[in-house]
């Protein structure tokens, strides 16, 4: 191995055990409350060697979310290729977001963090947030998914599939933050975590039947 590519791979390794850090300070202290000092201090690193690798706790975050988002994603493998239809893949889908959900609860909030992020404090590029949002997120997932459910004329072909899938992900993602946030509003209904994400299932769901 050359000079170079030892450095690339020690500045890789350097780059990895910083989202490491922040992801321990951004779970333990929650993302407004962490500050880069505490995420230089996690990594044992000066707060300038921080910043030549990230611009900014929104980069950091990006960055940290962009690994949970992959997690996700990985929770999904195999869901596209089952001999079924879209409506049952889709189904398949939201459960293993509500599973991926209660499994990792700080992961699936830096996901619903970043979805709220103003995308000009991230200094990341549109090719890098394309990625993120449609090749390294399940969003692309749904996005073939709800086309499958088109060519099967089982899902409305009126609305634009890419509209479709990323209402169908932000609902999703709105439900399971409603359910996690207002867990004693819930029992006060006498409804449970379980009936409301059926119910929102078979709104939605029969909300792009054809």
């Amino acid at each position: 191995m050359g000079i170079a590519e030892r450095k690339e791979r020690e500045k890789q390794q350097r780059r990895e055990e910083i989202i490491e850090a922040a992801e321990a300070v951004f779970f333990s202290k929650g993302f407004e409350k962490s500050t880069m000092d505490d995420i230089a201090e996690k990594a044992e690193l000066s707060k300038g060697t921080l910043y030549l690798y990230f611009k900014s706790k929104e980069d950091l975050h990006m960055a940290v979310a962009h690994t949970a988002i992959s997690m996700l994603k990985f929770s999904m493998e195999g869901i596209e290729d089952m001999a079924e239809g879209a409506f049952e893949k889709l189904g398949r889908m939201g459960r293993a977001t509500i599973e991926f959900a209660r499994k990792y609860p700080d992961q699936m909030k830096s996901i619903m963090l970043l979805e709220g992020f103003d995308l000009q404090l991230i200094s990341a590029s549109a090719s890098e947030v394309r990625d993120v949002i449609y090749k390294d997120s399940p969003v692309g997932l749904l996005i073939r998914i709800v086309e499958q459910g088109v060519r099967e004329k089982l899902i409305r072909a009126d609305i634009p599939s890419a509209l479709i899938a990323h209402t169908l992900w932000l609902q999703t993602l709105s439900v399971i933050s409603f359910v996690t946030q207002k867990s004693s509003l819930i029992a006060m209904l006498e409804l449970s975590p379980e009936k409301v994400y059926e119910s929102h299932f078979e709104l939605v769901l029969n909300g792009i039947r054809s």
